[in-house]
């Protein structure tokens, strides 16, 4: 059984966000943006969570523990790294630039649900799975956790909380912005549900994420 309540967050912007650097297990700090991002998610949670006890996970990619740091520093908690909470892993595509990898690996995107998009990856479905097995090692009790991992794996965990099939990963996913903040919630007679999702309220005027606007533009 998982906790009935879970706050998972994305990392802040990361160096490999501005350098043209692709993701997954490429390992890079957080921009001065990023720190600042995560002044502002931490102070948002703690508005949220001051009186509540409270289990902090996060992954331990640099980007993922760094943001953790500030929610640890302003809810008086210690993070607990755990590697499942990594994004993809990207076998070589790690360190490479985004450039380098499309040239390299042209079908990378197409590739099927047991198929790896690079030489040393994990699958989608092993993805799936990793996020899966994180939810249901979850103690039920305690206090409620707070989760900071990336995009991606988000999107893997919201899918298992719902109870998708690892297939629903096929083309399908849920948009994360930097310090995206996603609840989590069981409902008193068990339904699983999504109470918020990807919320940035706290990134006003600060940068660093997509609003509206920017979308309409890119898509229109």
């Amino acid at each position: 059984m998982t906790p009935p309540l879970i706050f998972v967050v994305r990392h802040a912007q990361s160096e490999h966000h501005v350098r043209g650097v692709s993701g997954g297990w490429t390992d890079t700090s957080l921009t001065e943006l990023g720190h600042e991002q995560s002044r502002l998610l931490a102070a948002r949670l703690r508005s949220e969570l001051a009186d509540t006890s409270i289990w902090l996970y996060a992954s331990d990619l640099v980007r993922a523990s760094e943001t953790a740091a500030h929610i640890a520093e302003q809810l008086g908690v210690d993070p607990i790294l755990d590697a499942r909470l990594r994004e993809h892993n990207n076998g070589v595509a790690a360190n490479m630039t985004m450039a380098d990898v499309h040239a390299r690996f042209p079908d990378a995107l197409s590739c099927g649900i047991d198929e790896r998009p690079y030489p040393e990856a994990e699958t989608a479905r092993e993805f799936h799975a990793r996020a899966g097995a994180f939810l249901e090692g979850l103690p039920e009790g305690g206090g409620v956790p707070v989760v900071v991992s990336h995009g991606g794996t988000i999107s893997h965990l919201v899918s298992c909380w719902l109870k998708l099939p690892a297939e629903s990963a096929d083309g399908i996913g849920f948009a994360m912005h930097t310090t995206g903040i996603t609840v989590l919630l069981r409902q008193p007679w068990g339904e699983h549900v999504v109470e918020r999702s990807n919320d940035v309220a706290h990134l006003s005027g600060v940068g660093g994420w997509v609003g509206l606007g920017e979308l309409v533009r890119v898509v229109g």
